[in-house]
């Protein structure tokens, strides 16, 4: 029978030995001193002025006093006597002044290698993770901080058709996610219920223009609170889109802004572009420009009813000419005046109480009046020596 245990090096109490107590305490001494080794000092040198029985130290190279040509042991005081330990590979120490956790390799004493935090299965701070969300933290904030400089938070996904997003949740239930669901266009989606969706905006990864519930839907759209578009009720285009037709003028609840008037347009004469403001709920008012621009017309909506259209005249639809036979000017409401000089022979040739020349002057107007119309002459004359 060996006199040693083999791991400890505890004595064993051998057959018909005396004073066997002698060799059980001996082994107690050691069990007390490294079972729940914790040390005061690591790599100390001197023994303390005054230890305490029971404390252990992992003594450190070139050891003096008492220590001295005991180098890299445990030294723990027992009876006023110095006793000396030789650690064994893969001991665990706790150092009482700094609280480490030391292990010992390869004769010293160096802390304790944390676990790989490699290829983890999940991590739950405050709160357990599952195979779905194998991160989770149960916290009132969580902090990303920057090293110097910026700060990234990356959400990667594998192809165009999967998501990456950010989803907002109240009781677990979803209210709102912002991200690349299914595309890779940004889109921001709200939901009251967590059942129904609505995507209030997505911005196209191609182009960067902006669609969703919360932008309007066509030229005409004036449905409250929606974001308005280049080009919406007319205001904006640049040629190369369409202006909103006019369904019906004397609509009065037709949204403000600029519209075409076509041949589809109830209500409409002829063609052109018009203006509507809106000053009440149903007291709009409304300019008319023609297709030719030559008219200008305006009218107001109130108490109900529409008021007569009024015709602006300017420079550009008024008509003025001249010509051999005279010149002549011709008004929006359809007044035309014609005027030209004539010269006429001498009224020598008596008429009854009248004089005439001897030959009828005749004149042709410089434009035609409309058919059916009698025209208002007017003349003055004068002669040789004056009126």
């Amino acid at each position: 029978m060996p006199d040693h245990s083999p791991r400890l090096a505890l004595p064993f109490i051998q057959p018909s030995q005396a004073q066997k107590h002698v060799t059980h305490n001996e082994a107690l001494a050691t069990l007390d001193t490294v079972v729940q080794l914790a040390v005061e000092a690591v790599e100390a040198t001197i023994p303390p002025a005054a230890p305490n029985e029971g404390e252990v130290w992992a003594i450190g190279p070139a050891p003096e006093g008492a220590w001295a040509g005991q180098a890299g042991r445990i030294a723990t005081l027992i009876d006023d006597t110095w006793r000396f330990i030789d650690p064994q590979e893969g001991w665990i120490a706790l150092d009482k002044s700094t609280g480490r956790l030391l292990r010992q390799a390869s004769g010293a004493w160096a802390p304790l290698a944390p676990p790989d935090l490699v290829n983890l299965a999940g991590v739950g701070i405050n709160a357990g993770f599952d195979a779905v969300n194998r991160l989770a933290v149960a916290a009132p904030a969580t902090l990303f901080n920057h090293e110097g400089a910026g700060h990234q938070l990356k959400i990667n996904k594998a192809d165009e058709g999967d998501t990456a997003s950010l989803l907002f949740q109240t009781g677990f239930g979803g209210r709102a996610e912002m991200g690349t669901a299914g595309s890779d266009d940004f889109a921001i989606k709200v939901s009251a219920d967590g059942g129904t969706w609505f995507t209030a905006l997505s911005f196209e990864a191609a182009s960067g223009l902006a669609s969703g519930s919360a932008v309007q839907q066509a030229a005409d759209d004036a449905t409250a609170g929606r974001l308005m578009r280049v080009g919406a009720f007319g205001w904006g285009q640049d040629g190369a889109q369409a202006v909103p037709v006019l369904i019906d003028l004397d609509a009065p609840g037709t949204a403000s802004g600029v519209y075409a008037v076509t041949s589809a347009t109830t209500g409409a004469s002829g063609t052109g572009t018009c203006l509507i403001l809106r000053g009440a709920a149903d007291e709009p008012a409304q300019i008319l420009l023609d297709a030719d621009g030559q008219s200008l017309a305006f009218r107001t909506r109130a108490g109900g009813a529409w008021g007569a259209w009024a015709v602006l005249s300017g420079a550009h639809n008024i008509t003025r000419d001249s010509g051999p036979d005279g010149s002549y000017v011709r008004y929006p409401d359809g007044t035309q005046i014609c005027q030209h000089s004539l010269t006429l022979d001498a009224p020598d040739q008596v008429d009854g109480a009248l004089f005439r020349a001897a030959l009828p002057t005749g004149w042709s107007y410089p434009a035609a009046f409309a058919p059916g119309t009698r025209p208002t002459l007017t003349a003055s004359a004068t002669t040789q020596d004056g009126p």
